[in-house]
């Protein structure tokens, strides 16, 4: 029977909140990048770029602009990810043998995909919540402003308006979009550890190994992944009904060929390069925070 390490669970989910501290403006950069022309609905332009819009939110709305939902992002971090690496973890576990302990790559990708949409469905609520807050501003508006004054009025209000569905809006999208980039982002990770330890250069449990490997990894994730970040950014901050339905888009496959035929590819990859800053060093800081916890934790047994 596999031993369910509940220590992955927890240093997971701990690893990716340290990281969210520092990746987070990136994520208010994105956010609004890929509301910014939604459909073509507005003419609002207020954002020219990445760097544009972060010296913009900085200058107009100051550090707690830039840091947007930061309470709801790191607890997201710590769910669904805390979820997400824990059950990987079990997962290649209960699918190694004595015979080949290291898993293929069809194997890493469905171990992955499977703890990634475990990772979502925890998480969600509190990913619903980081996408309106961060969207919302009082001088550079753009896509729906739901108007939250913190994360609990923000659960209160959802709660009153839709009760658990409400709280769950967006979750078929946003188990798409961690599936896709968690199915990439976890084999290509291990594969590329494996790799650079293969070398026979670096220690394996040194620091280097876990940041180059961490930098290869999330160019890979950000390729695959963008088009489904902006198909859930958008179902999660879209105007909904009193009944919790959405206003604009009847589900995650309307949303990518409404976005798609208004917006084309382009539209689809809104936000990318805002992305990548925010996943690359996400995804260096959040593996090298693991795995440094991991080595801590041995220590101290």
């Amino acid at each position: 029977m596999t031993q369910i390490p509940w220590r992955d669970f927890f240093l997971g989910g701990v690893a990716t909140s340290a990281a969210c501290l520092f990746t987070n403006p990136a994520e208010v950069v994105k956010t609004r990048l890929q509301l910014q022309g939604e459909l073509g609905l507005s003419n609002a332009r207020p954002y020219k770029g990445v760097f544009d819009a972060f010296s913009t939110i900085l200058r107009t709305e100051g550090i707690k602009g830039i840091q947007k939902g930061l309470i709801p992002a790191t607890a997201y971090q710590f769910t669904m990810n805390g979820v997400r690496l824990g059950t990987y973890s079990v997962l290649k576990s209960a699918m190694a043998t004595d015979v080949s302990p290291a898993l293929g790559f069809a194997q890493n990708v469905g171990a992955a995909a499977l703890a990634g949409v475990c990772g979502a469905m925890v998480g969600s609520p509190f990913f619903l919540i980081k996408i309106r807050m961060q969207s919302q501003s009082s001088t550079n508006q753009v896509g729906f402003q739901h108007h939250y004054s913190s994360t609990r009025d923000a659960f209160r209000q959802i709660w009153r308006q839709g009760g658990f569905r409400g709280l769950m809006k967006g979750v078929d999208a946003a188990a798409i979009r961690v599936a896709s980039g968690s199915s990439v982002q976890l084999p290509t990770y291990d594969i590329a550890k494996r790799s650079i330890i293969n070398l026979g250069i670096f220690d394996p449990d040194s620091i280097i190994v876990h940041f180059t490997a961490s930098l290869m990894t999330g160019m890979v994730v950000v390729t695959f992944m963008n088009p489904f970040d902006v198909v859930s950014t958008r179902l999660y901050n879209e105007q909904t009904s009193p009944d919790g339905r959405g206003l604009l888009y009847r589900g995650p496959i309307d949303c990518f060929i409404k976005t798609a035929k208004s917006e084309g590819i382009r539209g689809l990859y809104k936000g990318s390069l805002a992305h990548y800053l925010r996943i690359g060093p996400h995804t260096i800081l959040t593996f090298v925070f693991f795995e440094q916890l991991k080595l801590f934790a041995k220590k101290i047994q």
